[in-house]
């Protein structure tokens, strides 16, 4: 990805351009820029920007590849190594050597183009699954930007610890919570997934995954499909139909909170993946919800009226 400095148009050339956030000396987000829109009223430039992980969203696997036998973390490392060494598609993402112990058989054929961001997140979402990011900070030596590959198993992130004194907590009214949204979707719960892979009519593959402790506490049926038209491995599409019915087994809770960044817990001491604990008393929980959570996005509000904010956005967590 090119970079330009003290030039807006070279530097915000979409698709071709990377963009990184410093705060305070160090990085706190990086990507690539993939969109760009210039209003005349307003005589302003707005980019739409995602993580590095997009990039591989346009990568597709072009020779076919086996892995027999073989750590799931090595796979992910491997599919992102091969895409670097195409002429031209190498950005830059330096690969660790983490693993899990999970122990898969894939094969990925040539003929099925599949892109590699999608191929990685299959393995993620499987049963057993792992996360993966692209981490940004500046090199030490070069003080230029680095981009590493995360690989966590069972999970990444920091795990909360009651006894830990340096435990993210956020608290509201009387605490550093600004406001919250506490929205609950029913309609995107499942107990029963169907998962379609390859193929079409009676040869479509089909397996499915069932959370049957769910009916014994009083749910009804619920079901779901998820499509995966390029998965041809069974094994696979069983293990994500599990994957699938484990997250969606109970309406999903995605709490957005808004906080300063600059009171404790400061903005940059917590990252995506990490645990927080969410303490509210109000109307909306008289009895006091008390609760770890899991960071899943984070978006900042720039002070230009007022202090600078974060919006928190968690979900449960399973660790």
């Amino acid at each position: 990805m090119a970079t330009a400095e003290f030039n807006v148009n070279a530097s915000t050339i979409p698709a071709k351009t990377a963009i990184y956030v410093d705060r305070n000396g160090e990085l706190v987000w990086g990507g690539v820029i993939w969109g760009r829109n210039y209003n005349s009223n307003e005589q302003r430039l707005s980019i739409t920007a995602r993580e590095f992980e997009s990039y591989f969203e346009r990568r597709r696997i072009t020779q076919t590849v086996d892995f027999t036998n073989t750590d799931q973390l090595v796979i992910a490392r491997t599919l992102i190594d091969d895409a670097q060494t195409v002429p031209y598609g190498d950005i830059g993402v330096i690969t660790g050597a983490e693993t899990s112990g999970v122990l898969i058989d894939r094969v990925y054929y040539s003929y099925e183009l599949k892109g590699v961001y999608p191929a990685i997140q299959d393995l993620s979402r499987a049963e057993d699954g792992f996360d993966f990011n692209i981490k940004v900070e500046y090199d030490p030596l070069t003080e230029e930007p680095m981009k590493t590959l995360v690989l966590g198993y069972p999970r990444s992130g920091v795990v909360y610890d009651l006894n830990d004194p340096e435990a993210f907590v956020f608290i509201f009214p009387a605490g550093n919570i600004v406001e919250y949204e506490y929205p609950e979707d029913g309609p995107l719960a499942a107990n029963t997934i169907y998962a379609l892979g390859a193929g079409s009519n009676e040869g479509k593959l089909i397996e499915t995954a069932q959370d049957t402790t769910k009916f014994a506490d009083g749910w009804a049926l619920l079901e779901d499909q998820a499509n995966y038209s390029d998965v041809t491995d069974t094994t696979l599409l069983q293990e994500l139909a599990i994957g699938a019915v484990n997250a969606l087994a109970y309406p999903p809770t995605v709490i957005k909170i808004v906080v300063p960044a600059y009171v404790t817990p400061e903005f940059g001491s917590y990252e995506i993946g990490d645990d927080a604990r969410l303490i509210i008393t109000d109307e909306r929980f008289p009895n006091t919800l008390d609760a770890v959570y899991r960071i899943v996005a984070l978006s900042v509000q720039p002070g230009e009226a007022g202090p600078e904010r974060v919006t928190i956005t968690l979900t449960e967590t399973t660790n």
